[in-house]
């Protein structure tokens, strides 16, 4: 059952604890009923979670539900690391922590939706 921490998650399965510290992720991908977390350091991992029971726990938290937002089915992104969207390409940019760029395909209608969500923030 995943349990709360400071700005971290704390994910349990069978004999194995997770922590995800949402400070440093640049963004979570689903893979089937697995997520792929990335941070920014450059080091990524697997959990045995999906996307859901991690949306659901970061909602849970009032800080990190302000920077962490759900893209459509595929991605949870640190909307703190955005620097760039480009509805034509369907890019979304982030910055790592070296200060280089890395972009994700997302659909058109949910980067502009995140849009509109940045902009009255």
């Amino acid at each position: 059952m995943p349990m709360l921490h400071d700005n971290s998650l704390c994910l349990s399965a069978h004999d194995e604890l997770y922590r995800i510290d949402l400070n440093q992720v640049l963004y979570m991908q689903a893979d089937d009923h697995y997520t792929e977390v990335y941070y920014a350091s450059g080091i990524h991992f697997m959990v045995p979670f999906g996307l859901v029971k991690i949306e659901a726990q970061i909602n849970a938290m009032p800080e990190a539900r302000l920077t962490h937002r759900r893209l459509g089915r595929k991605f949870i992104v640190n909307t703190q690391r955005i620097f760039r969207i480009n509805t034509t390409k369907e890019l979304l940019y982030l910055n790592d922590d070296a200060g280089n760029s890395l972009s994700i395909h997302v659909s058109k209608p949910v980067l502009r939706g995140l849009m509109d969500y940045i902009r009255q923030a």
